[in-house]
């Protein structure tokens, strides 16, 4: 497919050579710009299919600005850099890129970017489409409803939760009235799970009193336009009123977006939705908002000023179903209602009817499989195979067998044909656990695998024809193995379609108790054991504890203790000692630099060696074996001046 491509590249050598290989392939070169001051009109004017963004650029701004600008505007582009460290990686990971090149690359990696880039931004755009195709139906659904305006509330907040992610829901009737009427507030409070919340204090969690409220809708009318507000500007808006800021507090709200439904003197309808994540709220948000306006503001004024039936109510309320979904209110084997953990499941529940590929990020133990399993009960795949691949376990030498299946005969031991797994998950998913453990060899005939639809059992002399759902977990930084040559950038960007992170138990400590209970009822009764008790100073010793091992090493601890226990009380934990594992501090060895830092270091010995030369016979470009434009933009990101 033809692509019309605008190239931001400040080097005229490099931007040439791109420009030729582009043509040479058939794309429409649509412009070169230098700069990010550059390349602003030129995207506006030109409307490039895609963007290829060197990230070091002339001028005050980098491509890493311009990449979030494009983001804002849905444009893809592919990142270009000399630089492939982490710290880079994670910058750049920050603005959705489609692509992410290290310098310098081969024609065919080019090529292969743009084709993948064009790939997921189809797919990306097909799932959007679907999505607000499936919001218009449950949308339409609570509008004709006869249930009661609670029962009415609660469909609302269920259509809405799987698109828009929330933990505090205020819906005004009336903004410009001077009464608390028409006031309904909703707080989440686990999955699928809202409690109601009023101006009398409802509820153990925080009060709600009538001044805040008040305070609340004062503010919306001040800012009167649809508006987001994240992390710090959030906080600073908050404090501007005691009330509001208290309540900010309370909750540990981090973000709100607010949208106007119907706004005048006399009369004043809105939606408000706040968030504990800091950066949860953008621009796409208000823009699927502003689709379904008319049809918001007609479900919420029939929902009107009525009054709660009762002054509290919990309920439970089940995200509407798309089709052939059996989502329910509680998600089989995963425990907890954290901020964190909720987040996760959000995420499962928008992508599960769709088939797009989904990359379980996590730490060992965090329950990554958990989550892959309720991806495939809430799928439309959920009455075909869920085939799991535990990559780590299998010997290199037989992983391709065991994905793509082999030929009776195409190696010594192959005294028959075998199915690889692939074909086994034929019109279902295909679980890949730890993927950053297969060798390279393999990641670039999986690519193909997911690109083309169809594989090659090893000695085979056809193809087959595959209907598959990938799914990929790994508890590795494939930055940090992209960076260090063992994972390929190519796969890493067509697997990252979806990531969804699975939090450290260290980051949930809240769902502990949960846990502990859930261990205790399952494990207890196969050893005979009655009513299990744990003490208040034990449950803080297991809260306390940093669990490197997350709920697996939870889950072990409960049971070591449950077997040896003689009464009906746990009155003392014998914890382990703590390691240093991922994210908590190591006391023990040598300091570790970041890269960046290493490579200061590196750069500065070799200019010290070569007196300053940069380029040229006895230069430090030729000492460190990179190119003189290379070194360069590397000292220039450093803050590396010439050594004379």
């Amino acid at each position: 497919m033809s692509l019309k491509v605008l190239i931001v590249e400040d080097e005229f050598v490099e931007a040439n050579s791109l420009s030729i290989v582009l043509k040479n392939a058939g794309h429409e070169i649509r412009g070169i710009a230098k700069s990010v001051d550059q390349a602003v009109p030129s995207i506006r004017n030109l409307r490039p299919d895609i963007v290829l963004v060197d990230i070091l650029l002339k001028g005050d701004r980098t491509g890493i600005d311009l990449g979030f600008l494009l983001n804002k505007q849905n444009v893809p582009f592919i990142y270009l850099s000399a630089n492939s460290n982490p710290t880079t990686l994670e910058q750049a990971v920050l603005t959705n890129p489609y692509g992410f090149l290290t310098k310098p690359f081969r024609e065919w990696e080019l090529l292969m970017a743009l084709n993948v880039a064009s790939y997921r931004f189809q797919k990306n755009k097909e799932m959007a489409s679907r999505q607000e195709e499936w919001l218009g139906g449950l949308l339409s659904k609570v509008k004709v409803s006869k249930e009661t305006s609670d029962e009415k509330l609660l469909m609302l907040i269920g259509a809405l939760t799987s698109f828009l992610p929330f933990d505090l829901i205020f819906i005004d009737v009336d903004y410009n009235d001077t009464t608390m009427n028409g006031v309904h507030v909703f707080q989440r409070v686990g999955f699928a799970s809202y409690e109601r919340r009023g101006p009398n204090g409802f509820g153990n969690t925080f009060d709600l009193p009538e001044e805040t409220i008040w305070e609340i809708r004062k503010r919306n009318i001040e800012i009167g336009e649809p508006r987001f507000q994240n992390g710090e500007e959030f906080s600073r808006d908050t404090r501007l009123s005691p009330a509001r800021d208290k309540l900010r507090k309370a909750t540990k709200l981090r973000s709100k977006l607010w949208f106007p439904l119907i706004g005048g003197r006399s009369k004043g309808i809105s939606i408000s939705f706040y968030s504990h994540d800091d950066q949860c709220f953008h621009s796409d948000h208000l823009k699927l908002l502003e689709r379904f306006k008319v049809i918001l503001s007609d479900i919420v004024q029939s929902i009107g000023i009525a009054k709660p039936s009762t002054s509290r109510s919990t309920r439970d309320v089940s995200s509407p179903r798309a089709p052939n979904q059996t989502l329910t209110p509680q998600i089989d084997g995963i425990i907890g209602n954290s901020p964190k953990l909720l987040e996760a499941l959000d995420k499962i529940t928008q992508l599960a009817p769709f088939d797009n590929t989904a990359l379980i990020l996590g730490e060992t133990g965090v329950g990554k499989e958990g989550l892959v399993r309720a991806l495939h009960a809430l799928s439309p795949r959920k009455n075909k195979p869920l085939i799991k691949v535990n990559c780590a376990a299998i010997p290199f030498s037989l992983v391709e067998s065991e994905l793509f299946g082999h030929e009776r005969g195409s190696f010594t031991g192959a005294i028959e044909k075998r199915i690889g797994k692939f074909e086994l998950a034929h019109g279902g998913i295909l679980f890949l656990d730890e993927i950053g453990e297969l060798p390279l060899d393999i990641q670039s005939k999986l690519l193909r695998a997911i690109q083309e639809r169809e594989i090659e059992r090893v000695g085979g002399t056809t193809t087959v024809k595959i209907d598959v759902r990938i799914v990929a977990a790994t508890n590795r930084n494939l930055l940090t193995e992209i960076s260090e040559g063992r994972f390929r950038m190519d796969l890493y960007y067509r697997i990252n379609v979806f990531p969804i992170t699975v939090p450290p138990l260290r980051e949930r400590k809240e769902d502990i108790p949960l846990l502990v209970e859930h261990f205790i009822n399952k494990i207890g009764p196969s050893l005979g054991k009655g009513r299990i008790r744990i003490s208040p100073a034990a449950m803080k010793q297991l809260i306390d504890y940093p669990w490197p091992g997350n709920i697996r090493e939870l889950q072990n601890l409960i049971e070591r203790h449950l077997l040896l226990l003689k009464s009906d009380v746990i009155s003392q934990f014998d914890m382990p000692e703590s390691i240093p594992g991922p994210g908590l501090n190591n006391k023990f060895g040598p300091e570790i630099k970041s890269f960046d830092e290493m490579d200061r270091e590196y750069i500065l010995a070799a200019l010290k060696k070569c007196n300053g030369k940069v380029s040229g016979n006895g230069g430090a470009a030729k000492l460190l074996q990179l190119r003189p434009t290379t070194l360069n933009s590397k000292m220039k990101r450093l803050g590396i001046n010439r050594i004379t």
